[in-house]
């Protein structure tokens, strides 16, 4: 099943990925790979899940964050190869948290993004390398923001 009758299934639907806001692509491929640059979770220009964890926001919303990051992520790179039919993996996450200097629970936030990408590609294939940082303050001030590489079928 590929990535495109895994989203269907899962009803989920890919936004309009907003172009990017200087002078940098959304993502970038190259040799079977790619990289797409930072999401956040958005609808158009309004932040979903603004905030600080630690302070205004609960892991459970910023997990949601997470998950609607991704899914944007997922549109980026739809609009990068052109074809979610191209997709293999997911090889990389990496999320920043938007949080105070006593929160130590960004682990448990990265899990919304990656809980979907195992929904997505299953066991084998939704393996993926992570790493979750707290930062002091994200664009927007949203909550999360994340980035993926990929690995694309020839």
């Amino acid at each position: 099943m590929n990535l495109e009758q895994r989203l269907a299934e899962l009803a989920i639907v890919l936004p309009a990925s907003a172009a990017p806001g200087a002078q940098y692509a959304t993502g970038v491929a190259h040799r079977g790979l790619a990289w797409i640059s930072g999401q956040l979770p958005r609808e158009g220009e309004r932040v979903l899940v603004p905030g600080k964890l630690g302070q205004d926001v609960s892991v459970e919303q910023a997990q949601e964050g997470a998950r609607i990051a991704l899914i944007r992520a997922l549109a980026a790179l739809q609009d990068t190869v052109g074809d979610l039919t191209r997709i293999d993996r997911i090889l990389r996450l990496n999320v920043y948290v938007n949080s105070t200097g006593e929160f130590s629970q960004q682990s448990a936030v990265a899990d919304g993004a990656s809980a979907l990408i195992y929904q997505l590609f299953g066991p084998e294939l939704g393996r993926h390398a992570r790493t979750s940082v707290g930062v002091a303050q994200l664009p927007r001030n949203a909550c999360v923001e994340l980035d993926i590489v990929a690995a694309l079928e020839d």
